[in-house]
């Protein structure tokens, strides 16, 4: 996978949209390979600044957006500290969902020295500082004998939101064993969550018009 290609989904003179594959992180510490060390290898020739304005985790397949400049970094940033990015997720989770569209709402606190968050069951924000407001609409695009194909839309973007709210809701993501899940993702190898950026919507960093880029769906999605 390191030594592979990304694949580039759309372009323009500062910024461009690739697709990170799962099991990949958007970044990391040498000399562990990232989404970062391959795309400055593969994009050498093009500028020696790279940023992400946004990540996803290392289980997580799909868009990602990438800055070649200062300026549409910035651009992209204040879009995304705005809410005016639109993310997309398809997930492959646990159990029939009933209800065919609803509106998640939970306030998050991070785990006391582990690389997790939990829902914070008083569901009242008293300490700012510790536990998060996390909001999303959840679309069902499919059901199966034992699980559910859904789309996620988030309006904020907490540490491991999607996953964490799912699973709260006794629907799980396949493959996300930190969260509970005891199944592997259809074709996966096991490192891998049925949990895919499908969609993104944003304004160009050059010219402000506004941009939606989709990406081919994961091959668990069938």
């Amino acid at each position: 996978m390191n030594d592979s290609p990304i694949d580039l989904i759309w372009n323009c003179d500062t910024a461009a949209v690739v697709s990170k594959p799962a099991g990949l992180s958007t970044q990391a510490p040498a000399p562990h390979a990232s989404l970062e060390t391959v795309l400055r290898a593969q994009f050498a020739g093009r500028s020696s600044y790279l940023a992400f304005p946004h990540r996803l985790d290392r289980p997580v397949s799909g868009l990602i957006l990438v800055a070649f400049t200062k300026k549409a970094a910035r651009l992209l940033g204040e879009q995304f500290e705005a809410r005016r990015v639109s993310k997309t997720y398809l997930a492959l989770v646990q159990g029939i969902v009933d209800n065919d569209q609803q509106q998640w709402s939970d306030y998050l606190r991070k785990v006391d020295d582990e690389a997790r968050v939990e829902v914070d069951l008083s569901n009242e924000p008293a300490d700012a500082a510790s536990s998060k407001l996390a909001e999303l609409k959840m679309t069902v695009v499919e059901r199966y004998d034992t699980r559910s194909l859904l789309e996620l839309q988030p309006s904020t973007g907490r540490m491991h939101q999607l996953r964490v709210q799912a699973a709260s809701r006794g629907h799980t993501i396949i493959g996300d064993a930190l969260y509970g899940s005891d199944q592997i993702v259809p074709g996966g190898d096991g490192e891998t969550i049925a949990l895919h950026a499908w969609k993104l919507e944003f304004n160009d960093p050059v010219n402000g018009r506004r941009v939606l880029v989709e990406s081919p769906p994961p091959a668990w999605r069938t």
